[in-house]
């Protein structure tokens, strides 16, 4: 390689796909061959076809030496890739805690996009990358900057149980109840899968707990539907709607009794829903219940006296349902009520 360089040789001779020497070796962490190309003074800035730099290929694959190097050279730090992502959008999304801190110090634009939408907050808050989230926080950076899929930072990191980085947004004073494109909110999101601290976050700003997605769902529902026990309790808290319906009328108590999570329906029953609510297909609470066998459950929605005769739409009723299902001790508490 030393011998090449005396001689003359172009150091900027790309290859047919645009990639050049020094794109490959700060590409591949290649350090001292890049000091070697970087003594002829090479275009730092000379692109593939893709249009990665190699500032791009470096920071993406966390060569941090490399970067360091090439930064002395002033590069353009804000050039993008043909899917307009920057390097400092790559670092963050990869979690190059020490090349962001490079990059940041060059005074890049920490709230470009890419083509997707996502910035760089974006991808640090979704990937759990808390001191990138730290380090480009400080640069105040717009935190309710949405990708295209209408996602937040907030909303990814709830989503994903990174509670550490939810905590860090919300010093922002992020909007709360900014949804992605589906009507997801971030509690409904953090309500689904069950990351119970970061409700308790989300709660404390107030959020609009009945806000529901384009399928109607609520957080309640959702945390009704999936188990979440503790969930369900903090957004009881919050005085929610426990008759809001999804688009397919299904009521959380419906949800939870479906599903056969007991301690659940205790508590939506400690707050008198509507116990013979049906779905869109004229199923009750106590239908699902005695369909799935959820003998404990029965008995709970027994003793707030549903009508044990509701049918649904093909005119099935909760005995026949246990009764075709064998769930004799069912058969036997829906046979008691009916002898009342």
């Amino acid at each position: 390689m030393v011998w090449l360089l005396h001689n003359d040789v172009d150091v900027d001779q790309c290859r047919d796909d645009g990639i050049t020497g020094l794109f490959m070796a700060s590409q591949n962490g290649h350090t001292d061959i890049v000091k070697l190309l970087l003594e002829r003074n090479p275009n730092v800035d000379l692109c593939n076809n893709e249009d990665c730099s190699p500032l791009y290929m470096a920071s993406q694959n966390g060569h941090t030496d490399i970067v360091k190097l090439l930064l002395e050279r002033n590069p353009n730090v804000d050039l993008c890739n043909n899917d307009d992502c920057s390097p400092l959008l790559m670092a963050s999304q990869n979690g190059h805690t020490d090349i962001v801190k490079l990059l940041l110090e060059r005074n890049p634009n920490v709230d470009l996009c890419n083509n997707d939408g996502c910035s760089p907050l974006l991808m640090a808050s979704q990937n759990g990358h808390t001191d990138i989230v730290k380090l480009l926080l400080e640069r105040n950076p717009n935190v309710d900057l949405c990708n295209n899929d209408g996602c937040s930072p907030l909303l990814m990191a709830s989503n994903n149980g990174h509670t550490d980085i939810v905590k860090l947004l919300l010093e922002r004073n992020p909007n709360v109840d900014l949804c992605n494109n589906d009507g997801c909110s971030p509690l409904y999101m953090a309500s689904q899968n069950g990351h119970t601290d970061i409700v308790k976050l989300l709660l404390e700003r107030n959020p609009n707990v009945d806000l529901c997605n384009n399928d109607g769902c609520s957080p309640l529902l959702m945390a009704s539907y999936n188990g979440h026990t503790d969930i369900v309790k903090l957004l009881l808290e919050r005085n929610p709607n426990v008759d809001l319906c999804n688009n397919d009328g299904c009521s959380p108590l419906l949800m939870a009794s479906q599903n056969g999570h007991t301690d659940i329906v205790k508590l939506l029953l400690e707050r008198n829903p509507n116990v013979n609510l049906c779905d869109n297909d004229g199923c009750s609470p106590l239908y699902m219940a005695s369909q799935n066998g959820h003998t404990d459950i029965v008995k709970l929605l027994l003793e707030r006296n549903p009508n044990v005769n509701l049918c649904d739409n093909e005119d099935c009723s909760p005995l026949l349902q246990a009764s075709q299902n064998g769930h004799t001790d069912i058969v036997k508490l829906l046979l008691e009520r009916n002898q009342c």
